[in-house]
């Protein structure tokens, strides 16, 4: 679906999920998710464990726009849908092995089955690869990761009218992780300048790392991050009378992400290292009665509780090179550490419903209500060590804010109207607002700058045909869309200190465009499956946000710019990827070969929010292949595969030189290089499924 896109840059919590565009940093724990995450019905709390391997998926599903009439916790952009497979009493299991480059190994697997009432299934993986990128300070490869996890199911049927589904798991991600490249360093705007080159051979580590598309990186702190993924879910599944199903979904899930060492600027001066902690906790329960949809009207009426408690703490410790001289000669002292602590507990609730109407067999309006109330209460605290020096104070300044609290209530509402045109083609038009509640910046900031933003609304409209054509050969669905998106929540680096993240309300926003996907299988051997995004998006109303490093202000207010009419970040025109296999039997062998290939192409975009130039990632095209034999109806499986077989290098998230504020430029100016995250280069492995 190329109007998704989920990256990654620092760490596993820095994982942000997009659709059409827009999606929210993990840099800020203070901010909720515009994309909303579902696994097994339940709200999940931030993006970050879609880095585990989870396995035994039995849908995924992209629903593009706003939720919250249907289910769960209102998103305003859209919801990443995924559902693991059901347990059933006969037996079954299955055991898959990987190997690759870059020693890539995993095992993982599932078994299940049941007698009577009961059904149980456990899926697990363990896998481990070495990092992608060569650390020229260390000999080390970095960037890699080693995980192991479990997914738990029990069904229980006691009656006919009753099923309950229980629900158990638990990821641990270790990740060598996540070492940034220096970008254009000898350009005008890089950081290889005169000044910065004397004072970085002054600290006996001379800057060498040039080249910025090698997969080689140049760092004397190796980043070390571990990650924990956990939860339960109770779902029970009521038939009352009337026909009428009543569905409850208790649920408990956690994320927690302790960054060991912080990786931050990708130098090879001791500048600063940092540990950073995340804890968060969320309980739900969900409520919903359904009816019949094969009547006349049609509904369905909820009610959500949600309860989300996170702590979030952080420590920056300046290095023995942390040698920028500022103005009066105040000069940092070695060991000065800032510190931040944050709290939040947060408290909603919400009412929703739909329902549809049948005017006809073909012609039906469905329309849906959401009323939704959130409390939320914040502590925050920054301070620096006892002893720490007048020029660390001035970067990391305390900052008692203490105790905050806000809390706002919404109502959201969707429309749609849907024809079948035949059987086999329906059209439809909807429109649909969203809400994502307001809150505060959970990193350290400076004494008067404002920690508090505001709720973050959206209305879309889309129109679009799904169809299956061609006696059911094609799967062809088809949409034009816009969107708007009033008080964005965005969180970029302190441009000032390159440390700790500003989080502001960035404007308006429109996106408008058109997307299709299609499956397509001409005759039996062969399948197809493309699909195409273009999307056009700009600022409507963004007068005052935040220059960039040598922007000429031109904003509503002092030293601030103006945006109207450009286009934001991660917000490419075009979109496209092609699939295809063929698939064909052995003869006289009882087994079959196949052979596939897909390729993907995503626009020129900008990487960086204030949009420098310098994160300009221009378009990208990568291919891959599999090829491999399966036999005994499909028992057992052995392929090969190789991704991004061209080896392009491109990255996925690029920003200004974190801990700018601590490397010398030479005097008083301090370094303004670019950094950036790789994305994956050219990866091939063996890997063999058998089922029994």
């Amino acid at each position: 679906i190329p109007s998704v896109a989920i990256t990654q840059s620092n760490n596993n919590r820095n994982t942000t999920l997009y659709i059409r565009g827009i999606g929210t940093s993990g840099t800020n724990p203070g901010i909720e998710s515009s994309v909303g995450i579902f696994i097994d019905g339940v709200y999940i709390l931030a993006a970050g464990p879609l880095q585990a391997n989870l396995q035994d998926v039995q849908t995924i599903e992209v629903l593009r726009g706003p939720q919250g009439t249907l289910y769960g916790r209102n998103t305003p952009v859209g919801a990443l849908n995924i559902t693991s497979r059901e347990p059933t009493t006969t037996p079954e299991a299955q055991l898959s092995a990987r190997v690759g480059n870059y020693k890539d190994r995993q095992v993982s697997g599932y078994v299940g089955g049941g007698q009577g009432d009961l059904a149980a299934r456990l899926s697990f993986w363990a896998s481990d690869r070495e990092g992608y990128e060569t650390n020229l300070f260390t000999g080390d490869d970095v960037n890699g990761v080693e995980q192991y996890g479990f997914r738990g199911r029990v069904k229980w049927t006691p009656t006919d009218t009753i099923k309950g589904n229980f629900i158990a798991y638990y990821a641990h991600l270790d990740a060598h992780c996540c070492t940034a490249e220096t970008l254009d360093a000898a350009s005008p705007t890089g950081i290889a300048t005169p000044g910065f080159l004397a004072a970085a051979a002054a600290t006996g580590h001379p800057f060498r790392n040039y080249n910025d598309h090698d997969h080689v990186v140049d760092d004397n702190y190796e980043g070390r991050d571990t990650t924990k993924v956990y939860g339960t879910s109770a779902t029970f599944d009521i038939e009352l009378p009337m026909n009428l199903t009543l569905t409850s979904i208790t649920a408990f899930n956690g994320y927690k992400d302790f960054i060991h060492q912080l990786a931050a600027d990708g130098l090879p001066q001791a500048t600063a290292t940092g540990q950073q902690n995340l804890r968060a906790e969320g309980y739900s329960e969900e409520l919903r009665i359904t009816s019949p949809v094969d009547q006349k009207i049609s509904y369905l009426a909820g009610v959500y509780l949600f309860s989300e408690s996170m702590t979030y703490t952080s420590a920056t410790t300046l290095g023995e090179d942390a040698n920028r001289v500022l103005p009066n000669g105040r000069t940092f002292t070695p060991g000065d550490t800032g510190f931040f602590y944050y709290t939040q507990d947060t408290r909603s609730w919400a009412a929703f419903g739909q329902a549809t109407v049948n005017f006809t067999d073909a012609f039906r309006f469905t329309g849906g209500l959401r009323y939704s109330y959130d409390k939320k209460r914040s502590y925050l605290d920054a301070v620096t060590n006892p002893t720490a020096s007048l020029a660390a104070r001035a970067v990391f300044p305390t900052n008692h804010l203490g105790k905050v609290r806000r809390h706002e209530d919404k109502v959201t509402w969707s429309a749609t109207v849907q024809y079948d045109i035949t059987p086999a083609v329906m059209a439809y038009v909807l429109a649909a607002t969203g809400y994502k509640t307001g809150g505060y910046n959970a990193r350290a900031s400076a004494v008067g700058v404002p920690v508090e933003f505001d709720a973050e609304n959206s209305i879309t409209y889309e129109a679009g045909v799904k169809s299956t054509l061609l006696d059911r050969k094609l799967v062809l669905n088809v949409d034009v869309y816009s969107m708007k998106l009033k008080d964005f929540q965005d969180s970029i680096l302190n441009p000032l200190t390159g440390s700790g993240f500003i989080v502001a309300n960035a404007g308006d926003r429109r996106v408008r465009g058109f997307e299709a996907d299609a499956q397509f299988r001409p005759i039996q051997p062969l399948s197809i499956q493309g699909s195409l995004a273009y999307m056009d998006a700009e600022f409507t109303d963004y007068p005052d946000g935040q220059c960039y490093n040598g922007k000429v202000p031109n904003g509503t207010k002092p030293g601030t710019c103006n945006y109207n009419g450009l286009t934001p970040s991660q917000s490419p025109k075009w979109a496209w990827s092609l699939a295809a296999q063929w698939q064909a039997p052995i003869a006289g062998t009882g087994m079959d070969w196949f052979l596939g290939g897909d390729i993907s192409y995503t626009g020129r975009k900008f990487l960086e929010p204030t949009l420098d130039p310098r994160s300009i990632q221009p378009s990208v095209t990568i291919y891959g292949l599999r090829a491999g034999v399966t036999g005994d109806n499909g028992r057992w499986r052995v392929a090969a595969y190789g991704k991004n077989l061209g080896d392009k290098a491109y990255f996925v998230q690029k920003t200004l030189q974190p801990l700018n504020a601590f490397i010398s430029a030479g005097g008083t100016a301090q370094a303004t290089g670019f950094v950036g995250w790789y994305a994956p280069p050219r990866t091939y492995g063996v890997e063999a499924t058998l089922k029994f």
